[in-house]
């Protein structure tokens, strides 16, 4: 009797539902249910052992063909694009073939069943389930959860309206499951084989969902209305180039750009019109193309779909067209003003570079001579004030280098001021050259110069002094009426070790150097006198 219901489901199924995947899956779903029932019905009625182990081999087709419908209605519910490909889902056979090749085997391994016997009255065939038994029962449990996944997921992505046609076959597929493992695991050698005949409950809820809550009737009503609502010009055309559908927004559009249009477009050829969406299509890929139409200043995005028939040829196209001149025309303004924005910020940025540059310079003047070149007595007291004590309290020995002009006062009553700026001028050029990173040579005032040089011994500063001195004694500037004008200089060198030595420790060092320097002119001028070198204080001794 539950063979005979299931191929009466079987027909209703694929009267009512069409030919979708979906619907053909739950066909395939109710033979196999059927084709289950009458082989175990056969195996029942045969008395011979032999006969009965080769008719429940044929049970296991149907049940393959069970869980393989349930699984690709899934598919099919969840992606309306899914469908049944030989090539891509041949391996969902590979399971159903090599059970039954276990099965029919089963007398030369015993690993499909064992102990077969016959038990009660009328006799009927019972056994132990091997590994393989197991091994396909676990697959086929997989197989039905995979599917039952697919539905539940498909629920949580639907709306609320769409979620009970994948939570139906979900709850129908609990009765088979039921059915399966009482007739498997509690009561084996129940003469009625359940699983089957739930499975038509589950056949029953999923077929509808499919015809029900799919809404076959009421989605292409809720299409056209929005179809009709949309802002796009929205138009079917057939492969003989005729209108086949358009909706208000593309019957707009083709007014505007035929006026003398014929009163209804439907069944109206685009070649008859003028062909006013520009060149027709030529081919069944998607294309999108802009459309210009200079007499009237409008600018068309228009994309082309092809449709197919069910063997995938070409019937027509779906042309959507969107008016995009005003979104072309906001966009070259915004390019025009992005353009001015770009050239007013370079025009800024050249103008914030130049005001930098003069403040740099500004800054720069600020603190250096404009005679020699070097650092100013104001950039020259900021630097004692600030590097010196740095130094020191770093550990860092510092010196600082006195230099005084030899006779510049005769220079200048001799040669002009003209020729005595180019002495100081040319000093001030060795000592630059002989000033290294961290260092600083200054105009102290007048003929005067001072060279503070943090973290250089006395040592050091005196041969470093030395060699200002012979190169002072070289140079020669040009004065009045061609006369070579020679000038030496005289060096006092002072140097403080590092530690504490108070604020005062710049102090000391240019007392300590003028000193030396008033010594090494005292002496005869044109060399170098060192004034020794200042140790840090003692700490106080502690109370």
């Amino acid at each position: 009797m539950s063979a005979l219901a299931s191929l009466l489901a079987a027909v209703v199924v694929r009267r009512r539902c069409g030919s979708s995947p979906a619907a053909l899956a739950l066909v395939v779903l109710v033979l196999g249910a059927a084709e289950w029932s009458g082989a175990r019905a056969l195996s029942m009625a045969l008395a011979d052992l032999d006969l009965q182990v080769a008719a429940s081999a044929l049970v296991l087709p149907g049940v393959g063909a069970v869980v393989l419908g349930l699984y690709c209605h899934a598919r099919a519910m969840a992606d309306r694009r899914w469908t049944w490909r030989w090539r891509r889902h041949r391996w969902l056979l590979v399971e159903p073939v090599l059970t039954v090749a276990a099965a029919l085997s089963n007398p030369w391994h015993g690993l499909w069943r064992s102990g077969l016997r016959f038990e009660g009255d009328p006799a009927l065939l019972a056994s132990s389930p091997g590994p393989l038994f197991h091994l396909h029962t676990a697959y086929s449990y997989a197989l039905l959860v995979v599917g039952f996944l697919v539905l539940l997921r498909g629920a949580a992505r639907a709306s609320r309206a769409h979620r009970a046609r994948f939570l139906w076959p979900v709850v129908g597929g609990l009765f088979p499951t039921a059915g399966n493992v009482l007739g498997v695991l509690v009561a084996p050698d129940l003469n009625v084989t359940l699983t089957p005949v739930f499975f038509l409950v589950t056949v029953a809820t999923c077929a509808w969902a499919l015809r029900h809550s799919a809404l076959p009737d009421v989605l292409p009503v809720a299409l056209q209305q929005v179809v009709a609502a949309i802002g796009d010009a929205v138009a079917v055309v057939d492969r003989r180039q005729r209108l086949v559908e358009v909706n208000p927004a593309a019957e707009a559009l083709l007014r505007r750009l035929v006026p003398d249009a014929p009163q209804r477009f439907v069944g109206a050829s685009l070649r008859a019109l003028g062909d006013p969406l520009g060149e027709r299509p030529s081919t069944c890929a998607r294309e999108e193309r802009a459309v210009a139409v200079g007499r009237l200043g409008l600018h068309l995005d228009l994309r082309t779909a092809p449709l197919s028939d069910d063997r995938g040829a070409c019937i027509g196209w779906v042309l959507v067209a969107r008016d995009v001149t005003e979104a072309l025309r906001q966009r070259e303004e915004l390019e025009r003003q992005r353009a001015e924005a770009v050239a007013a910020g370079e025009a800024l940025r050249e103008q914030l570079d130049l005001v930098e540059r003069l403040r740099a310079e500004l800054a720069d003047q600020a603190v250096r001579d404009p005679l020699t070149g070097l650092a100013n007595r104001r950039r020259l007291t900021g630097h004692l004030a600030d590097e010196v004590p740095a130094a020191l309290a770093a550990g860092l020995p510092v010196s600082l280098v006195m230099v005084d002009v030899d006779r510049f006062k005769a220079v200048n009553d001799t040669h002009g001021h003209a020729t005595g700026d180019a002495v100081l001028v040319a000093v001030a050029a060795v000592l630059a050259e002989g000033t290294g990173p961290g260092e600083l040579a200054a105009r102290f005032g007048g003929e005067e110069f001072v060279v503070v040089l943090p973290g250089v011994p006395v040592r050091e500063a005196l041969a470093r002094a030395e060699r200002w001195r012979r190169r002072c004694a070289e140079v020669a500037v040009e004065g009045a009426g061609g006369v070579l004008v020679r000038a030496t200089a005289s060096f006092g060198v002072s140097g403080l070790l590092g530690g504490a030595h108070g604020p005062n420790a710049a102090g000391l060092l240019l007392a300590a150097a003028d000193g030396a320097l008033y010594a090494a002119k005292a002496g005869g001028r044109d060399r170098v006198v060192s004034s020794g070198v200042q140790q840090a204080p003692p700490l106080p001794a502690p109370c």
